[in-house]
């Protein structure tokens, strides 16, 4: 697909909307540095230094939708309880509707926690994952009130989506209505089960992964042969189905034939919730028109892009748009003026933005280490590169030794940044202003009294955090410089 055809698939986002049901978790990550050993008992005493929290599995699935352009209402069930505003404030940020969220006092919103920490100087280390009770599936009057949300929403909807995660919301019940509500109005109609897929009956396409396909239908979809059988029998119950197999890519069955899909990823990072992306972006590609065979395709590279990154994430038309036009390193490099709107769209997508800033003259092992440290404060890293003219002011008029265009491409290569933009300032505040990172990454033995005070009041006057992370020791461009300088001197 050429990236002007994806540009017209994508024109057609904006005017779609979509309602999402299903299991809706409220993701909770926790970060922090481990300070010691408890007194009282063998076990690391942590000290918290970040939470954040996204909807997961269905709401995870609605928040891809609305980051990729259209409007997006969310049913499901939540409790009576914290966490319930926490999502719901989630779901704010990502600019979804929670209005179709139905209370149920009986139960804990769905909660799924994960806790990392790290010792000085070492690398972040998972090390313990948390759940709420499974709630059992909904009937009585819990299951109108979800039934009634959704027929409401459906009023000015285009397509349901129903993400069946644990079998609680995606009823017996839920799904007849969702199906009859498909029929009568003419909505398209698609489903992802973890291994209820069987279920859907009258759905107009099922977008579960091979293992689900396999669970549902009893069959072994190891080999090509036990795929396309289970594919068949797909189809008895959807009228398609386009089914995610990691590293095989994707397979597409429908009535007019069969298909498959090559896996686009450059890297995978973390698989987490890239079922949702690719039901949210197949869902709008259908929508805009799009055949079956290139709703995949869309549904696959949203995949790519995901699968890149750590966590459960969204994604947004930009990322998708730079994989599919090549994913080339200086596709990377990015003027100041035009990289504001990227970042904007990355940002309504619920990415966080962070930024560093340097020299970067000849790369060396502590530049590595430092943009991969610097990369995992968030979830795209722009990397501030002082031109030639900057540099020459800050280190005299022998460097840099390698030129701005080189030395912009070298840090493009690297699979921890996301954009590199050059500035010809000794200091980087009119980019920080122009740019407004949610991080501000400084490398070095800084704190946060010894860092220019002005960057510090301009990030932290709009809001953002400041990361220090100290460099590694004995490695520096001066050093590097000198050292030659000496060795082979005439």
């Amino acid at each position: 697909m050429t990236p002007a055809r994806l540009n017209e698939i994508f024109a057609q986002f904006d005017r779609k909307r979509v309602v999402v049901v299903g299991d809706v978790y409220l993701d909770e990550v926790t970060r922090g540095l481990m300070t010691g050993v408890s007194l009282e008992s063998p076990v690391p005493i942590v000290e918290i230094a970040e939470r954040r929290y996204n909807p997961g599995a269905a709401g995870n699935a609605a928040c891809n939708v609305a980051s990729l352009g259209a409007h997006t209402t969310m049913v499901g069930v939540v409790g009576a309880d914290p966490n319930a505003g926490v999502l719901r404030a989630e779901f704010a940020r990502f600019g979804v509707d929670a209005a179709g969220l139905v209370v149920d006092p009986a139960r804990p919103t769905n909660t799924y926690g994960k806790l990392s920490a790290h010792a000085a100087h070492s690398v972040p280390q998972e090390i313990l994952r948390t759940d709420t009770p499974t709630p059992p599936p909904i009937s009585g009057e819990l299951e109108r009130q979800v039934i009634r949300a959704i027929e409401a929403a459906a009023e000015k909807a285009d397509a349901i989506v129903v993400v069946d995660q644990i079998g609680s919301v995606a009823s017996h019940g839920v799904l007849a209505c969702v199906a009859e509500l498909g029929r009568r109005k003419k909505l398209l109609t698609v489903g992802d089960s973890r291994g209820r897929i069987n279920g859907f009956k009258g759905f107009n396409v099922a977008v579960p992964n091979d293992g689900e396909l396999g669970q549902a239908f009893a069959a072994d979809v190891a080999t090509p042969e036990g795929l396309a059988k289970a594919g068949a029998k797909l189809l008895t119950v959807c009228d398609a189905g386009l089914i995610t197999c990691s590293e095989r890519g994707i397979a597409g069955f429908s009535k007019s034939g069969t298909f498959t899909r090559p896996a686009m990823a450059p890297r995978v990072l973390d698989v987490t919730g890239a079922g949702d992306t690719v039901t949210a972006a197949v869902t709008l590609a259908l929508l805009a028109g799009a055949s079956l065979e290139d709703a995949a395709y869309v549904g696959n590279a949203a995949a790519a892009v995901a699968v890149g990154q750590p966590g459960v994430v969204t994604v947004g038309r930009e990322e998708i748009l730079r994989l599919i036009e090549g994913g080339s390193p200086s596709a990377k490099v990015v003027p100041l003026a035009d990289l504001r709107p990227v970042l904007d769209g990355l940002r309504r997508a619920g990415k966080r933005v962070v930024w560093t800033n340097g020299c970067f003259d000849i790369i060396h092992a502590g530049h590595v280490l430092y943009l991969e440290r610097a990369a995992r404060e968030g979830d795209v890293l722009v990397v501030g590169l002082n031109s030639d003219a900057s540099v020459r002011a800050l280190k005299g008029p022998t460097r840099p030794i390698v030129p701005e265009d080189e030395r912009a491409l070298i840090l493009s290569a690297f699979s921890a940044v996301g954009f590199v933009t050059l500035f010809d300032e000794a200091s980087p505040l009119t980019a920080i202003s122009a740019l407004r990172p949610d991080v501000y990454v400084k490398g070095g033995d800084y704190t946060i009294e010894t860092i220019d005070q002005n960057e510090r009041r301009l990030v932290e006057g709009y809001g953002g955090r400041i990361a220090i992370i100290p460099g590694v020791e004995g490695r520096s461009t001066t050093n590097i410089v000198r050292r030659l300088s000496e060795e082979y001197r005439e």
